[in-house]
């Protein structure tokens, strides 16, 4: 049934507290795309909290999303064709919404989504995440932008020097937008009391940092997490791996290129450096079998949004306790290690990452020989490093802590992925979650598959289990994970359950990163 301002504006109208919007009504769902929730992060607030928004009073069209972070691309296309910053701005603190709900009174539980992109490129925007199917199932989506790369992350002393705290821009906006969820989204039909936090890749290392963040308290009630976490930082921040310090000597590196001195007096200076400029330095690219980045920006260990260091953070149980659905793919790696690794590269990457004073450990545990070649080895590694082991480290402790952990594998990799050599490749579950792109008709493995995925992650958002309560061919029963029986759902052509394998070389790993 319309409702009566349908029939007075013909589109669907929200009046939240932050003011009036109107949006588009398709298939039953209305989406509002282009929501500011935070002031724009430009000139003098730039390198700074976000600032709430005062409440506007005329009525706002959210027909189309609003830009993207300033960014120059490469993580997930490396091309020079996607080097382009057109339609990315600095004033990107927006979000998008799909509902299906029908008045206030619905209270439909919410999704908020953090894409991925290495923290320097993605956005909430993309066509990848739209919201439109999960919402037919009875849920709220909401998808954010946040600031990315230097702009968003950024430690230097003179920051440090002007605030009490450095970086972490871009997770002070997260954080601002799930204030923002819980203070409108009721307008939408939503419950604020039932919010679920998900992210794939830096969206999970955003997740994973969210869940130990004190400021983060009280806004979420569960979480999603995507092939990623906050512990694995070394793997890709390999300059500074999340110590304040380096991280600050890494951003006095790049005001010294800039030709500014990195002090309070400076400060002006820098926030007056063109933007792109600044997306520029902040472009990681996908191969991660080259030298890291002369300049690379991730969450910074700060003492204020992240207290202390993650592993002694969840040591000590201070964390925000919720139920977690948390997963990887067996083949991660194989978007970032490339075919040319050799045995040089592969010493190269362990020292990376690992250190000198601990990479011939690794080096000698995960030996070469003639079933374990240069490239087998470092797609080994680098998948437990930068991916599984901080996961699994999260949902032991969770567990011990007394919170329910669905762990899965998305190991289903059709004929198209292996001729790409990409097989299931970091991200390849998206396209089968979001179901965007694939038939709904459940008339393939492929459908099939997607559908399942898309309804444990309702469930999951719904009651807290990613168990369906109705039957369909097929169907199994999805394991609470331990540390006593770390059991996991396998996505595949057919449903399994497996223990979780590598166990040993997952504890070797853990011992020497985090415990040695």
């Amino acid at each position: 049934m319309q409702s009566q301002e349908e029939k007075k504006y013909k589109n669907p109208v929200a009046y939240p507290p932050c003011g009036p919007v109107m949006g588009i009504k398709r298939r039953g769902i209305a989406s509002f795309k282009g929501i500011p929730y935070a002031q724009p992060p430009v000139l003098n607030k730039r390198f700074k909290a976000p600032e709430s928004l005062a409440p506007w009073t005329e009525l706002r069209p959210c027909f189309e999303s609003g830009s993207a972070s300033l960014q120059m691309g490469g993580i997930t296309i490396d091309s020079p064709a996607s080097y382009r910053m057109d339609g990315k701005n600095e004033d990107c603190l927006y979000l998008n919404i799909w509902s299906p709900a029908l008045s206030e009174a619905d209270q439909l539980p919410v999704y908020v989504f953090i894409h991925g992109g290495a923290f320097a490129t993605g956005s909430g925007s993309e066509v990848l995440y739209d919201g439109h199917l999960l919402a037919q199932q009875g849920i709220i989506v909401v998808t954010i932008n946040y600031r990315l790369g230097a702009l968003g992350f950024l430690a230097t002393h003179g920051l440090y020097e002007e605030s009490g705290t450095a970086g972490n821009y871009g997770l002070l906006d997260q954080i601002q937008a799930l204030k923002w969820v819980q203070e409108n989204i009721a307008a939408f039909g939503g419950d604020p009391r039932r919010v679920t936090v998900g992210g794939q890749s830096a969206g999970a290392y955003s997740v994973t940092a969210l869940l130990l963040s004190p400021i983060a308290e009280g806004l979420f009630h569960q979480a999603i997490i995507e092939s990623g976490s906050i512990f694995s930082i070394s793997a890709f921040a390999r300059l500074n791996r999340g110590n304040l310090k380096k991280s600050m000597d890494n951003g006095a590196l790049l005001l010294k290129t800039l030709g500014i001195h990195d002090d309070i007096q400076g400060l002006a200076a820098l926030r007056k450096v063109p933007g792109d400029l600044l997306a520029a330095c902040s472009m990681i690219k996908a191969d991660q079998t080259n030298a890291p980045p002369a300049f690379s920006f991730w969450p910074v260990f700060d003492g204020e949004i992240l207290p202390q260091n993650p592993v002694t953070t969840l040591q000590q149980g201070k964390v925000n306790k919720v139920k977690l659905l948390i997963g990887y793919n067996t083949d991660e790696s194989s978007l970032f290690i490339k075919s040319h690794t050799n045995a040089g590269i592969y010493k190269m990457l362990c020292y990376q990452i690992f250190g000198p004073e601990k990479a011939e450990q690794v080096l000698s545990y995960f030996s070469l020989d003639d079933h374990h070649s240069a490239l087998d080895r470092t797609k080994e590694v680098y998948t437990y490093s930068a991916f599984l082991i901080g996961m699994v480290m999260l949902s032991k402790r969770y567990s011990e802590l007394g919170e329910s952990v669905y762990f899965y594998n998305f190991d289903y990799d059709p004929t198209i992925l292996k001729f790409l050599g990409l097989n299931s490749a970091h991200g390849m579950e998206l396209p089968f979650v979001f179901g965007n792109g694939i038939s709904q008709r459940r008339t393939s493995k492929i459908s099939h598959l997607s559908w399942i995925m898309q309804h444990s992650w309702v469930n999951f958002i719904k009651i807290g289990d990613p168990n369906f309560q109705s039957d369909y061919k097929g169907k199994i029963a999805w394991p609470t994970f331990s540390h006593q029986a770390p059991e996991i759902m396998v996505f595949d052509k057919k449903l399994r359950i497996d223990r979780l394998p590598n166990l040993a070389d997952l504890e070797f790993l853990e011992q020497l990163l985090f415990h040695s």
